[in-house]
């Protein structure tokens, strides 16, 4: 859901277009998302099972915003390639730090198995962010709208994937979260 944060920012910062359709696309999206991704659960502390989301909300939705900043700041579409590239030097190197850290200072067992999946994880990861810089570099997408398919379409993939790959079941909140999805993905691309 976190998705607003962006969205509001390009079109208040970028003047981008926004329309009945788009909007209705927009809500129909973000009510999706809650739907597809809600399981119900009882937590013993709420106030500790409202900060991780509050904390992804912002934070996401942050990571978003300042990409499409520095998309357009500093970014040339040329060098697209080294910017990602840069971005997940700079995380491995932390990564290898702390694992270093642990490893040092705590003598906590380094496993070639975390690295690995890191590296298999990151592959995917790098790519993504090349491909959504492109695609934000593209006159034809607004942010608004590019950052609403890209995100709902992770949730619906990943909503897939969980029900096929780890047999999880869906509720029927989870069916019509799904259903809204695909609506509101297709009244933005319309849009």
């Amino acid at each position: 859901m976190s998705v607003v944060v962006p969205i509001l920012f390009g079109i208040i910062l970028y003047d981008e277009t926004i329309n009945l359709i788009k909007a209705l696309g927009i809500t129909i999206a973000l009510i999706a998302v809650y739907l597809a991704s809600n399981k119900s659960s009882k937590s013993s502390n709420p106030k500790v099972s409202l900060l991780f989301p509050v904390l992804l909300f912002v934070g996401s939705g942050v990571i978003d915003t300042v990409l499409k900043y520095v998309e357009i700041n500093y970014v040339a579409p040329t060098e697209v390639d080294f910017f990602s590239g840069s971005l997940f030097a700079i995380a491995a190197f932390f990564g290898m730090s702390i694992l270093g850290y642990k490893y040092l200072v705590h003598k906590s067992k380094i496993h070639i198995n975390s690295i690995v999946a890191g590296v298999v994880l990151g592959i995917p990861n790098y790519y993504s962010i090349v491909f959504l810089i492109k695609a934000l570099q593209n006159k034809d997408f607004e942010s608004s709208t590019l950052f609403t398919m890209n995100n709902v379409g992770i949730v619906i993939l990943s909503a897939l994937l969980g029900f096929f790959i780890f047999k999880e079941s869906f509720s029927v909140q989870n069916k019509i979260g799904i259903v809204l999805a695909i609506l509101g993905i297709a009244l933005v691309s319309l849009a």
